[in-house]
């Protein structure tokens, strides 16, 4: 089977599961930002203000992320708002795969028990891809 096909697989399951994960995103986010302080000790330092913003912010950005899957511009056009957004923090790649670990890992313990295998294959493979497009535009800035 062909990455295009995976990839809109992975589409159809992360869309059809939506609901399911955003209904527990208040839990999602909150162990997000439990696992990136445990990978970024020092990244707690960063959020001093109004944190709840910051966490309906972040999910914001995740749902327009996965609305986005399949097209490509989009999803471009996100990574370039997101990364702007955050220009002025030095964020590395390697900072993008920390957190990469952390969403990860909150995925598998707040919605382990309320998506399929399948459903959590599917965003975790979306969720690399977002992370991963990224690190990729913090390596090669927009000019």
């Amino acid at each position: 089977m062909g990455m295009a096909i995976l990839h809109q697989i992975d589409g159809q399951l992360v869309k059809g599961s939506f609901g399911t994960v955003f209904a527990r995103k208040a839990a999602l986010m909150d162990k997000f930002y439990e696992c990136l302080f445990l990978e970024i000790p020092d990244a707690r330092a960063l959020f001093t203000k109004d944190f709840s913003r910051q966490k309906d912010m972040f999910a914001q950005v995740l749902a327009s992320a996965m609305k986005s899957l399949g097209d490509g511009s989009d999803l471009a056009s996100l990574v370039d708002r997101v990364l702007l957004q955050h220009r002025h923090l030095g964020l590395t790649a390697g900072h993008m795969y920390m957190a990469q670990r952390a969403l990860l890992m909150a995925f598998r313990k707040v919605l382990r028990d309320e998506l399929t295998a399948a459903e959590l294959s599917a965003w975790n493979a979306a969720l690399r891809r977002l992370c991963q497009s990224l690190a990729a535009g913090i390596e090669t800035p927009a000019t």
